[in-house]
């Protein structure tokens, strides 16, 4: 007996067709919203299409477990929406086949789907995402490709200040050129006045090669030396010809090495997110006990003295030093007070100091923790997200019997969003600690799966989700009822 039969093959042969055409569609609106969070950092930098192939190739992987549960749910949505529509799937149910036995051929390659999805999540994406950040980095830090306006002064070249009244594109040519450039203070700026010019690269970008004709220079002749302290005139103008400058200026993109984003949450697999939790509740251990061990060892070093353990001993001896030191600080001049007030503030102002730098860390290292932990629980939800929408869109389909683009794309859209807003609410809410971990990042989880246990239950007893006559004889049964 074969495991697949002519039915398994043509639900499949339905479903892998759509959810081909969806997931890439999925992807590159995920991409597209992706490159408009990043478009500022992009624009002006005279990126080259290998920058710019490998950006979208490491964002593409890293996108690629979120499209998957979107695409699952508009494919479902659109197979047997087709084949409600087209009486295929009534057909199938007429013969004696069950919604569930139409229902697994699909699901276990959605199974499988499920499966890749965890695998790009713990392989794949962590590899991508501490390439893309690395890459990001680098493309902040490169500097902006020169594009000098007209009638504005423009300010991006380090040190100096370009003035350009017209600029022919053709060839290249400046007009109307006028220059300030300030050294290392205020007395060594100077300012350069030509008729024309022409700004352009090295080849090795590191410099920029400026070529003035018919211009003059004037220079602060204030700091020049002894012999002009005294002059009458203050600065010093040279005409010339022609003058070629080069200017430092690093135009390449120097790529950052990615193992430096190795601790980011999102750039780890699950064996690397487990030890650095371990490292994590290692580090706030020490440092809580670090902090104990500095609040309490004035208490704890004259309980070690005293030799005693019990409570009552402890805050006797403590008394009895307090009263000790209250008669030692009367008998001080009042010199002597002020110099042991002065000590005391400064020793209380450096422990608060100390205090609110120990907080920052301590909560630094908690948020990080937490990031760890959704991160983890992460590559659980995502997957099973695929499986969920299967659940949701299957039967949703079949209920609503109306295939194409038009309701299914709307109705998916509306879910993934709802999903989307639970699944982001709930773990920012886990990552900022108002809630526990596990709940915030299964909130979107525990939240769909009750709507698709309902959704296949309904399709599989053929009710009629959406009569709107069924909603309206109940509501007047209750309203009758409400009226007796």
């Amino acid at each position: 007996m074969r495991i697949f039969k002519r039915i398994d093959t043509f639900l499949l042969k339905q479903f892998c067709t759509l959810f081909a055409g969806t997931f890439f569609i999925c992807l590159f609106i995920f991409i597209m919203q992706f490159l408009w969070k990043w478009v500022d950092e992009l624009i002006g930098k005279g990126l080259s299409l290998d920058v710019l192939g490998r950006f979208f190739f490491y964002a593409s992987m890293t996108l690629v477990p979120a499209s998957l549960p979107l695409a699952v749910l508009l494919a479902s949505l659109i197979t047997f929406g087709n084949l409600g529509e087209r009486l295929e799937l009534l057909a199938m149910k007429a013969v004696g086949i069950p919604l569930v036995r139409i229902l697994r051929p699909i699901l276990i390659f959605v199974v499988c789907i499920t499966a890749g999805s965890f695998y790009f999540q713990n392989v794949i994406g962590p590899k991508s995402s501490k390439k893309l950040y690395a890459l990001i980095y680098s493309i902040r830090q490169k500097s902006p490709e020169l594009e000098i306006p007209e009638g504005v002064f423009y300010n991006d070249i380090p040190g100096y200040n370009l003035f350009v009244e017209k600029k022919d594109v053709e060839r290249g040519m400046l007009y109307g050129i006028m220059i300030y450039n300030q050294g290392s203070n205020f007395d060594d700026t100077q300012v350069v006045l030509a008729d024309s010019g022409r700004l352009q690269s090295t080849a090795d970008q590191k410099y920029l090669q400026l070529t003035l004709y018919d211009g003059q220079r004037f220079r602060n002749m204030q700091n020049t030396g002894s012999a002009m302290d005294h002059a009458t005139v203050p600065y010093m103008r040279e005409t010339f010809k022609k003058e070629v400058d080069l200017i430092p200026f690093d135009a390449s993109l120097n790529e950052m090495d990615a193992n430096l984003f190795s601790n980011n949450a999102q750039a780890k697999d699950l064996k690397l997110l487990t030890l650095g939790i371990d490292s994590l509740i290692h580090l706030l251990d020490s440092t809580g006990r670090a902090q104990y061990a500095q609040y309490s060892y004035g208490f704890l070093a004259q309980t070690r003295l005293d030799g005693r353990k019990d409570s009552a001993s402890i805050v006797a001896s403590a008394q009895r030093d307090s009263l000790i030191l209250d008669s030692v600080y009367a008998h001080l001049t009042p010199n002597q007070e002020a110099r042991v007030a002065r000590i005391a503030l400064d020793r209380v102002t450096s422990g608060e100091s100390q205090t609110a730098m120990m907080l920052d860390l301590s909560a630094y290292n908690n948020r990080s923790l937490r990031l760890h932990y959704v991160e983890r629980h992460k590559k659980f939800t995502l997957s099973l997200a695929c499986i969920i929408f299967f659940f949701i869109g299957a039967p949703l389909g079949a209920i609503i019997r109306k295939g194409g683009l038009g309701v299914p794309v709307v109705i998916s859209v509306i879910i993934f969003i709802l999903y989307y807003i639970i699944n982001i609410s709930g773990e920012n809410l886990a990552k900022n600690g108002t809630w526990e971990i596990p709940f915030g990042a299964w909130l979107s989880t525990m939240a769909l799966t009750p709507i698709a246990i309902w959704l296949t239950w309904k399709s599989n007893q053929d009710s009629a989700v959406f009569n709107i006559e069924a909603y309206q004889k109940i509501f007047k049964r209750i309203l009758k009822r409400l009226h007796l």
